[in-house]
């Protein structure tokens, strides 16, 4: 009888009725019918009513509160949408003895794991909640619950990887702010955004890999050959290609420069594409190589069918600059370690900064040329183009996102920062004309979005001086902007409580629509890591973000929209 403690005595658990037993950290109820004693969970996995007032007909326990039904020899949920636990009992002499033996680990990790994919099918949040944290109890790595949430999103991703995806890599990376079982908070807030996205989707056609070998010859020709076919929207060839690719054993290095050579061949999808590269990389990282059919097959449509806003009529300006450039020959002097220390260099980054801040799109390639022909590194001008980024955040007008005669909001400045940090891990990774590409993309992207500046700057927030991280999460809850920049600003506190306190404001779900909540979390990820290279200025512009009004009103938006479709009226096309 190991494992079995006694409880009760049977005379005290009236007939048809249940008690509660408390054992350890157990909460247990006790029922007696006609066929015996039963023991199960007290709380209920719906909304955490207690069990024992529950109705008891036969062998099948009704909750009281909201009618789900449980067989009381297994847990099998009858109505509802969750099974229980229930104990082995053994009555003897006049006593009932209840076993608490725990499953091992192996044992209940499959079903946990199918149960979370069943909870992400059904877009219930509650039943994701319990099973991450079920499987977090027993030991589980938060890893290999991304992993399934990779796998049931990855595969259904319409039009390959999304914000939700990105979300849920970034959430991986948070969840380490945070001590104990709060860690799961953020990778729940993750798998939610993948199922509320995802939701009720099929698994997404791909193409079976290609024979690399005879149709390309060699895996170098296959790998030169991917980023043509991206740029000539053949999609499910390069998908394939690349399939094949990483079937032959292409490396992360080989295949990581065939796709940033694709994505900066153009200025691609506002800036996703990028973005969403980086986020593949690191969540390989995390979750392993052998993932990488899963993780980056998805990219490829993501890639293959984004916008070119190289070719939009206000990059036309930046387009010609570009063409212009010689990308190849200051390649030579923009490495890390170039021309340390030039007298130039002094003067050059101030006037860098400000031609980004407040110049004409015509400048960006031009000061970005000066600065690597002046031998100002590479990853010294990508911190230039942040410290603009983070200002494009704290300069945004904030009655125009709640302005819905207007189509910009904070989405479409906040995309700066989270492209620019996206753009140092590629030149981190893969330093070289491409990348140097994505960071004259950059440069422009932060001098183009001065026009989401406020008309009329506010005055200077001034820094609140203290070292308490919480008031700042306060004042984010409280939706307070300024007092959330001006704690921020005057913090001298160490730097991982402000962070955690940041990564804490963007896990919760402030947010009700998955677009907001990616934003949300991409925007707070990408500071932080900003903030490591730039100082407090990227975490004052995210808790300026975090803080702010935003606009959520998406069917008001919507049907304004649908008016001016109907009137004929389109956007970009001149008329007032």
């Amino acid at each position: 009888m190991t494992g079995f403690v006694r409880a009760l005595s049977a005379t005290d658990i009236p007939a048809g009725q249940g008690r509660l037993w408390r054992h350890g950290d157990k909460r247990i109820a006790l029922f007696r019918t006609a066929a015996g004693v039963y023991a199960a969970d007290n709380r209920c996995p719906h909304q955490g009513y207690a069990l024992k007032e529950g109705d008891i007909r036969g062998e099948v326990l009704t909750c009281a509160w909201h009618n789900w039904k449980f067989r009381l020899t297994d847990g099998q949920c009858l109505f509802g949408g969750e099974n229980i636990r229930t104990y082995p009992v053994s009555v003897r002499d006049g006593w009932v003895y209840v076993d608490l033996t725990d499953p091992a680990p192996e044992e209940i990790a499959p079903e946990l794991f199918a149960s979370l994919l069943e909870a992400m099918g059904d877009v219930d949040t509650g039943r994701l909640a319990r099973d991450t944290m079920r499987l977090n109890a027993i030991g589980m790595p938060l890893t290999e619950v991304v992993r399934t949430g990779v796998t049931y999103g990855a595969t259904r991703a319409e039009y390959g990887w999304n914000h939700s995806l990105a979300t849920l890599a970034d959430c991986l990376t948070m969840a380490s702010a945070f001590e104990g079982a709060l860690s799961t908070l953020p990778v729940i807030q993750g798998l939610a955004t993948v199922s509320r996205t995802e939701v009720r989707r099929p698994p997404r056609r791909q193409p079976e890999p290609a024979d690399v070998l005879r149709e390309y010859g060699s895996a170098d020709a296959g790998l030169a050959a991917f980023p043509a076919l991206v740029d000539e929207e053949r999609g499910d060839e390069a998908e394939a290609l690349l399939r094949g690719l990483l079937a032959v054993g292409a490396s992360r290095a080989q295949v990581r420069h065939a796709f940033l050579t694709a994505i900066t061949n153009h200025f691609l999808g506002y800036g996703h594409p990028m973005i969403y590269c980086q986020k593949a990389f690191d969540l390989l990282d995390r979750i392993g190589w052998s993932e990488a059919d899963t993780v980056l097959a998805p990219l490829v449509p993501a890639i293959t069918w984004s916008t070119r806003y190289d070719r939009l009529p206000y990059m036309r300006r930046f387009l010609r600059a570009w063409r212009d450039a010689d990308l190849a020959d200051p390649v030579s002097v923009a490495s890390p370690s170039a021309n340390p220390g030039q007298p130039t260099t002094a003067v050059v980054k101030p006037e860098l900064r400000r031609v980004l801040l407040d110049g004409m799109p015509e400048d960006a390639v031009a000061g970005v040329m000066s600065a690597i022909r002046a031998g100002v590194p590479v990853p010294q001008i990508i911190d230039i183009i942040a410290s603009v980024a983070a200002a494009r955040l704290g300069r945004f007008d904030l009655d125009s996102d709640t302005d819905d005669t207007k189509d910009a909001g904070w989405l479409d400045v906040t995309h700066t920062l989270t492209y620019v940090n996206a753009l140092r891990w590629a030149w981190s990774a893969n330093p070289g004309p491409e990348v140097l590409r994505g960071v004259l993309h950059a440069a422009w992207f932060v001098q183009w979005t001065a026009r989401f500046d406020a008309a009329t700057p506010s005055a200077t927030v001034t820094p609140h001086r203290g070292s308490d991280a919480d008031a700042v999460l306060k004042a984010i809850r409280k939706r307070d902007p300024d007092q959330a920049v001006a704690l921020v600003k005057g913090y001298d506190g160490p730097a991982a409580p402000l962070r955690t306190a940041l990564t804490q404001a963007a896990a919760e779900d402030n947010s009700t629509a998955s677009i907001m909540v990616a934003h949300v979390v991409k925007t707070t990820t990408a500071a932080i890591a900003e903030s490591r290279q730039a100082g407090p200025a990227p975490l004052a512009a995210a808790a300026r973000f975090l803080a702010a009004p935003k606009r959520e009103r998406f069917v008001y938006q919507a049907t304004l929209d649908a008016i001016d479709f109907i009137q004929g009226r389109a956007k970009g096309d001149g008329e007032a």
